[in-house]
């Protein structure tokens, strides 16, 4: 019976070792906790494995310690919310998110495409262009429209094959006048997905322009979705998009404004979103794992609290 317990002990300090290394990573990654087992089947996990353990435990033998172990297995699944075998294979019964709640990316299963370009244009005039989003269009083909709907939200259409597409509500999360822009999509979303945008002046003149877009397909659909948001490559579709926009920048092409909001309207709003004078922080993370599709050197550079 002593050895009996010692393993369901050892079974269970080593998944709290393995759920605190997880936070750890998620912290240092500024993500919230990657659960993907619905609130039903956590309960069902803990209660079949609690059973499943004191069965064990009282069988002894082989038999009895391997039932322990998986029953504390089940106990960590139910507890925590996440499954090793779900996270390995892409799957997910977690519940969607509430209606109007900013929809959470799994980092180890989404679309991550970076991309940067240079412009010889000050980085005021290009944070003012990508700070009207219905602009976007014009130079990110994959886009078939963005209606401005508030001074921080949006909705996205994307142009897809056969004239099937994905549409998505986003809000600006966070933003610096002529620095930065950040984004989420908000629930209920087909694919949760962010988007930042930095500007930071260069040695002798102009912007770098750093673009970070990442997309989560539902588990099954990888392919598909990401061939109706971006078209057969989101790296080149990406990329092709900044050139556009160096070249329209460059040359004094003019972007139309959005009608819908006056520039007063939108310092009002900006003000009730707590947007308007927002202090430095870090508004990305560079280390992500699982599909990336990314191009060396386009790293943004650390942000102004490195």
């Amino acid at each position: 019976m002593a050895s009996a317990t010692t393993a369901f002990s050892n079974v269970m300090a080593r998944n709290r070792a393995d759920e605190r290394e997880l936070r750890r990573a998620m912290t240092h990654q500024g993500m919230g906790e990657r659960r993907n087992v619905g609130g039903g089947e956590r309960v069902l996990s803990a209660v079949a494995g609690g059973l499943l353990a004191l069965w064990g435990l009282k069988r002894r033998g082989s038999l009895g310690y391997g039932a322990a172990a998986l029953g504390a297995e089940l106990v960590y699944r139910g507890a925590s919310g996440h499954c090793k075998a779900y996270s390995a294979l892409g799957i997910t019964t977690k519940e969607t998110g509430r209606e109007g709640q900013l929809a959470d990316v799994d980092h180890d299963h989404s679309v991550d495409v970076r991309h940067s370009v240079f412009i010889s244009r000050p980085r005021h005039e290009l944070y003012a262009i990508w700070r009207d989003f219905s602009k976007l269009p014009q130079f990110m083909t994959h886009l078939e429209r963005v209606d401005v709907l508030s001074p921080t939200k949006s909705h996205w259409v994307t142009k897809g094959p056969a004239g099937i597409s994905v549409e998505w509500d986003a809000e600006i999360v966070d933003e610096r006048e002529g620095e930065w822009i950040a984004w989420r999509s908000i629930e209920p979303t087909e694919v949760p997905n962010n988007g930042t945008v930095m500007f930071r002046e260069a040695p002798g003149g102009g912007t770098e322009v750093f673009v970070t877009l990442e997309a989560q397909p539902p588990a099954g659909t990888f392919d598909d979705m990401v061939t109706r948001m971006f078209g057969r490559s989101p790296a080149r579709q990406v990329r092709r998009g900044l050139e556009r926009f160096k070249r329209m920048v460059e040359s004094g092409h003019g972007f139309p404004s959005s009608p819908s909001m006056s520039a007063s309207d939108r310092e009002v709003g900006l003000s009730n979103a707590g947007l308007s004078d927002l202090a430095p922080r870090e508004i990305t993370t560079s280390a992500r794992r699982g599909p990336s599709i990314s191009r060396k050197g386009d790293e943004p550079p650390a942000s102004p609290t490195e």
